[in-house]
């Protein structure tokens, strides 16, 4: 075997073994990041669950009953509903929450957004309610 063969042989093989070697490190930065990831993942399981322990402790009716008892909070009654067509500002409320464009004498368009007037405020109890 000649001498030009086996040099091209060898810097062949040593490119092979930084390949290999490069490819090695690659592998293991990606092993390095999917255990992060993974850890990562278990602990927002793991906050997940404890989310809904908590909800599941805030929302018993046991303790929603005294909580509103304590706030002196009622259940809604049939005669304290109101249709907004009986409202005083009827009108006022139907644009609410509605968008008109409106284009400038420069060129430029805007968006108004309505919103309703606010009217005096209208007694939501009957008179004869206690407040706590």
């Amino acid at each position: 075997m000649s001498l030009r063969p086996a040099i091209l042989t060898g810097i062949a093989a040593l490119f092979a073994a930084m390949g290999v070697f490069e490819l090695k490190r690659l592998v293991h930065e990606r092993e390095r990041e999917l255990a992060r990831l993974e850890r990562a993942i278990a602990e927002e399981k793991a906050r997940i669950r404890t989310l809904r322990a908590d909800l599941a402790w805030l929302g018993r009716p046991e303790r929603l009953v005294t909580q509103a008892r304590q706030l002196g909070l009622e259940p809604a009654r049939i005669d304290r509903f109101v249709r907004t067509d009986d409202l005083p500002d009827a009108v006022a409320l139907a644009f609410a929450g509605r968008s008109l464009t409106v284009e400038l004498a420069a060129g430029e368009a805007i968006e108004l957004r309505f919103k309703p007037i606010l009217a005096p405020a209208l007694p939501l109890r009957p008179s004869g309610g206690t407040r706590p």
